[in-house]
């Protein structure tokens, strides 16, 4: 049996608790998600409320860490 497809609440989990733990003031409430699953895509959701953030280079290390641990994501908000 195959594995569930992951939501977008457990991207937002998991990124609130990375953001969380490097003390980070960011806290998401939902991301944006494209309205199907494509296996061949890497990632169909995005975060861009936090495009402009000063700690831009450590936001974007734990959404690439996010993109590798939920590639492909329901949209559950």
């Amino acid at each position: 049996m195959s594995d569930p497809i992951p939501t977008s609440k457990d991207v937002v989990a998991f990124l609130n608790e990375r953001f969380a733990a490097r003390n980070l003031p960011y806290r998401l409430g939902h991301i944006a998600v494209l309205p199907y699953v494509n296996p061949m895509w890497m990632a169909n959701w995005d975060v861009p409320q936090l495009a402009d953030v000063p700690e831009k280079d450590i936001v974007e290390e734990e959404i690439r860490e996010a993109r590798w641990k939920f590639p492909q994501v329901l949209d559950e908000f």
